[in-house]
């Protein structure tokens, strides 16, 4: 009986010792998985002073996928403007190119790109005459969550509280995107990040505020029946 009962401990003792190899083996991957801060920092290093053409910088994923999250239908002529630049510079955390010339007038005179290794920041700069346009990764994020306050408040009902809860929402937002301002290298003195980044948020926060007052793009809403007092 005792025999029995040993044979049965070496059994489990040898099932849980495979169980923790096994777990062992799936989570030891995902620990070592590099970060995307990681990942961009191994890419950019060794590529400083190089041209960001030759080496095919601007189609690597790690970078490539941020670049069209964040530029949307925008990124194929921002990289027009982008490819122009001959050189990959670094000025203390910030990774960056410019562009030397304009292919698109139209759209911008200029454009520049910078990652910051101390925040993990992607950002962008586009220069058309005096006015600048910031795009960057945390201040998409602040224009998005104005944006889902005023949807939610929209949908309360009443145009007035839609109104309102857009007026009230801006400080907050604002403050918030100030604490995230894209920090630019000397050669890009040309960029004016808080002016631009105030501009993007005000602009694409009235844009959709604008379409859900609209009638045609709200919910269909019935007021309840009116209650009479007794007689």
């Amino acid at each position: 009986m005792t025999a029995l009962r040993s044979v049965g401990r070496r059994k489990a003792l040898v099932a849980g010792s495979v169980l923790l190899a096994l777990l062992g083996g799936c989570l030891a991957p995902a620990m070592l998985l590099p970060s995307s801060s990681q990942l961009m920092w191994a890419l950019l290093t060794p590529l400083v002073g190089f041209d960001p053409n030759r080496v095919n910088l601007f189609e690597q994923p790690v970078l490539r996928n941020r670049m069209v999250a964040l530029l949307g239908e925008h990124y194929d002529p921002t990289m027009r403007l982008l490819r122009t630049a001959n050189e990959l510079r670094r000025e203390g955390p910030l990774f960056y190119v410019v562009s030397r010339y304009t292919p698109i007038p139209e759209m911008a005179d200029k454009a520049g790109l910078v990652w910051n290794a101390d925040t993990n920041q992607l950002a962008v700069a586009l220069l058309k005459g005096d006015v600048t346009q910031v795009l960057s990764e945390r201040v998409e994020a602040a224009v998005d969550e104005r944006v889902a306050a005023a949807r939610d408040a929209a949908l309360e009902g009443v145009e007035g509280e839609v109104e309102g809860a857009r007026d009230s929402v801006a400080g907050a937002v604002h403050e918030a995107a100030a604490r995230v301002l894209p920090v630019w290298p000397a050669e890009m003195a040309w960029a004016n990040p808080r002016e631009a980044i105030r501009r993007t948020i005000e602009h694409e926060v009235h844009e959709h505020a604008d379409e859900m007052l609209d009638p045609a793009n709200r919910e269909e809403w019935e007021a309840p029946d009116e209650v009479l007092p007794d007689p």
